[in-house]
């Protein structure tokens, strides 16, 4: 079974086992779990959109690690004037487990 999940604005294909970096979600620490619903699962040939069907359905990730993105640099600049400013950020990201996903459905 693979669901796909919706994290900090992006989707994503997620089995059992799989690891994946996402933008920090809320109340995600260290050690701890986040549980999720998806907004699709494939279930061998059939895929399920339904919404009644996907909150059933729960991810559980365990949050393993924090760290910082690639620097991503912005560059400002007025023409004629000579104003120039170049400044840069990190994102704080997190990497997520998928410890298990569960089908509570009949």
């Amino acid at each position: 079974m693979e669901a796909i999940i919706e994290v900090g604005g992006k989707q994503f294909r997620v089995s059992e086992g799989s690891t994946i970096e996402v933008f920090r979600p809320a109340g995600a620490e260290v050690g701890k779990t986040v549980e999720m619903h998806p907004v699709a699962c494939i279930d061998g040939n059939e895929l399920i959109t339904e919404r009644n069907a996907l909150r059933m359905i729960t991810v559980r990730c365990a949050v393993e690690a924090e760290k910082k993105g690639k620097k991503v640099y912005v560059f400002r600049k007025t023409a004629k004037t000579g104003y120039r400013r170049g400044i840069g950020h990190r994102d704080r990201l997190v990497v997520l487990r998928v410890e298990k996903l569960t089908d509570n459905r009949t």
